[in-house]
Order: structure tokens, then C-alpha cells, then sequence
């Protein structure tokens, strides 16, 4: 389902987290008027005929109720209409009480995106988060309550962050039952906190090869117990691009985790080849390694055919092993 993304920069925020500057990868320094968003609607009609309105960019549900029922009433006539087939928001774990989330449900909300960033309370502390683990699992708990589906957001790369807390946090959105995740590596944005700290060297960027390499980790973790990865990367437009300070940013970041864990499947399997759809070419066509096309996708491992999601499941269980391992040290 396509997603027509309302932006509504840092409104609803209460502090300043310090990775975070929306206008520097939104270009909106302002959530546009009704008009201005009817508008958008009928520019989007134009290339598509149904899609989900999805508030991004703020904490919504941080927002005075009156100005988040002006929001939830304009989607709501498209909804009625057929065009929009539902409506989801992003917000902070800890904007989530009973209260909240009954009010979301009575006005049509699907769907929530919560920014977890980190199951960890000591990067969340470093990084300005204001929130803690546990009101994470407790806004969870409060969504699944409802019957309201939900995404978690995370980040890697962040301060006094390491690989296996990505891997963890990882594991733990596996346990909270979220529907979906969103991950990106970290950028040092014009105008963020960060960006002073890391003018001031005390912030290094994690470099393109390690999110890599976490990113398919995580993705490996995630889609073997069925949460769907549909976001790897930041995108921002050409244009902003001069706004990316530093950090680890690749216009096809996504497609790079993906082929770097076909590549690590394959070695893991000791598979002799892959045999992929046309849906998987562009992650497999930069591999050095035997492939063919076939109905579905997976590898030729001792002569027998191992499918993608036996493969993921099993690399999974090693790094589950690893986690424990470490968690014991």
C-alpha cells in the first residue's frame, strides 16, 4: 500500500533528541495548511488511486487532542470517500497512555510507527530519548490492548551505541509482536546536536560497511520471526543532501543490506548457488557467485534446495546464539 506522508516537523516534540532535525531531510520547516494538503492529495491522485495517510515528522499523539482531531477529521473525509484506505501515525513510546490510544481508535487510526530508535536505556539516556525501556514494552502493551497494529522505528550507530545492542534491539521489537520496522544508520545532520558534538570530535560516525553489516543482522532477526522490514536507510532528496553532514548515507542503502545478506546466507549454507526471482535480481546481480532464476527464492546447499525463509531462520538461531554469549560476559 502506497503512503502519502503528512509532515508535521518536531510539532508535538517536548524536547530535542540529538540526531533529530526534520527540515534538514524534509525540507518543511512548517506543517502545510488544510489547503496546501488538499492539494498534495490531488497531486498524488495522479500517479496512484488509493493509499494510507500517515502523520510522520512530529509526535503526534503529543499534540493538543483539538489540533490532533483537525488532522484525524481532514484524512477521515478521504477515508469516507474510498481514496484513502486508512490512516496511521509516528509518536514517542512515551506519548502512548489508555487515554491516548482509545481516542486514536475512535477516530479511525490503523496504524502506529512508534520511535523506539533503541531498546537500550543507556543510548536511549545519551541520545536525549527521555524514555526508557520499559515505557517502551508499556506502550506496546497499551497498542496490542486496543488492537491497533504497530511499526517500531530503530536506529544504529547512535551514541555509546554498539552492534550487538542493534542485534538486541532487534530481537526485543521480535518480542513486542510489532507488525513492521524502520532502520537507519545514523547521520550527523545540519542543525542537530549532533552535529555540534561531532564537530567537537566527540561523536564518530559508524562507517557504511559496519550498518551494513548490522542492518543485515537485524533484518535477518526480524523477517525470521515475521516483522517486516520496510524501510533500510534514510532517504532524503537530492536536493537536502547538502545537509548530511557525515555519517553513513548511500542513496541505495536498502539494497545493499539485502545483498549483503543474501551474501552471508550463501557463505553460512556453504550453498553452492542461488536461485532467486526476478523480485530478488538487483540484490543478487553484484555477487560473484553461481545464480539462476527460478520459481522461488533460495539456494542449492548439498544438492538440495534450502528456501530463503528456512535459510534466514536458521542464521537467525546462530546469532541468537551469539547474543546470549555476550549478554552472559
Amino acid at each position: 500500500m502506497k503512503i502519502l506522508p503528512v509532515f508535521l516537523p518536531q510539532r508535538g516534540c517536548k524536547n530535542r533528541c540529538t540526531f533529530c532535525s526534520q527540515w534538514a531531510v524534509t525540507g518543511f520547516e512548517r506543517p502545510l495548511s488544510f489547503d496546501e494538503l488538499d492539494e498534495l492529495v490531488q497531486n498524488y491522485l495522479k500517479t496512484t488511486h488509493s493509499f494510507e495517510i500517515a502523520f510522520y515528522g512530529g509526535t503526534f499523539t503529543a499534540l493538543d487532542e483539538s489540533e490532533q482531531l483537525s488532522y484525524l477529521c481532514w484524512a477521515s473525509r478521504y477515508v469516507q470517500t474510498g481514496i484513502c484506505s486508512g490512516i496511521r501515525l509516528s509518536t514517542r513510546p512515551d506519548e502512548i497512555d489508555e487515554p491516548r490510544v482509545r481516542f486514536l481508535k475512535e477516530h479511525g487510526v490503523k496504524f502506529v510507527e512508534l520511535g523506539v530508535q533503541s531498546f537500550d536505556d543507556e543510548v536511549l539516556r545519551l541520545n536525549g530519548r527521555g524514555y526508557t525501556q520499559s515505557d517502551v514494552l508499556k506502550a506496546c502493551e497499551i497498542l496490542k490492548e486496543f488492537e491497533i497494529d504497530f511499526g517500531i522505528h530503530l536506529m544504529v550507530g547512535l551514541l555509546g551505541d554498539e552492534a550487538m545492542k542493534d542485534i538486541l534491539s532487534a530481537w526485543q521489537t521480535t518480542k513486542v509482536k510489532a507488525k513492521s520496522c524502520r532502520i537507519h544508520p545514523t547521520l550527523v545532520l545540519k542543525g542537530s546536536i549532533l552535529e555540534s558534538i561531532y564537530r567537537r570530535g566527540e561523536y564518530v560516525p559508524i562507517a557504511l560497511h559496519t550498518a551494513i553489516d548490522i542492518c543485515s543482522d537485524m533484518t535477518a532477526v526480524l523477517e525470521s520471526h515475521g516483522v517486516r522490514v520496510i524501510r533500510l536507510g534514510l532517504y532524503v532528496p537530492t536536493e537536502l543532501l547538502k545537509n548530511v553532514v557525515a555519517g553513513p548515507y548511500h542513496p541505495r542503502f536498502g539494497e545493499l543490506v539485502r545483498t549483503r545478506l543474501v551474501e552471508k546466507l550463501y557463505s553460512f549454507l556453504n550453498a553452492s548457488s542461488i536461485v532467486h526471482t526476478e523480485r530478488e535480481s538487483s540484490w543478487v546481480s553484484k555477487l560473484n557467485v553461481p545464480k539462476s532464476k527460478g520459481k522461488s527464492f533460495g539456494f542449492l546447499a548439498q544438492g538440495e534446495f534450502v528456501p530463503w525463509q528456512d535459510a534466514l531462520e536458521s542464521y537467525a538461531e546462530e546469532i541468537s546464539k551469539e547474543v546470549v554469549l555476550c549478554s552472559k560476559r
